[in-house]
Parts: C-alpha cells; structure tokens; sequence
C-alpha cells in the first residue's frame, strides 16, 4: 500500500552495499535513512509512515486513582 501510494521507497546502494529508504509524508515532511538488508528498509518505511507527529504526546493518566467529580 505505502509503495502503491509513492509515499515511500526503497533503493540499493552498490557503492555501500546498503539499502536506502525514503518516505514523504502527506504533508510535506521526508524521512530517510539506510538499512542492512531490503527487509529492514521497508519497516523503517513502515514504522515512519505509521508513526504519529513529533511534538504531541498522548498520555492517559498516570495511576488508576481517579477523584470523583
């Protein structure tokens, strides 16, 4: 799906022997990065895609404890 998208892409490097991953975002932003082996580099295109936006944090409360209203 991420690759029938062309959201994300996964190419091999002969001169490092490395595989190299790419994934833009709807909204503009890119990750990428380099990888052992052709597996690998589509979990990292997985995990980027799949990943939620950096700055929001999502935490539910921090015990069970909750004060009646």
């Amino acid at each position: 799906m991420i690759e029938s998208q062309q959201r994300g892409s996964v190419n091999f490097n002969e001169r490092t022997g490395r595989y190299r991953w790419a994934v833009v975002a709807g909204d503009g932003k890119s990750s990428h990065g380099w990888a052992d082996t052709e597996a690998d580099a589509w979990w990292y295109v997985r995990e980027a895609v799949n990943r939620p936006h950096r700055g929001t944090h999502y935490r539910g409360s921090r015990c069970r404890w909750v004060r009646e209203p």
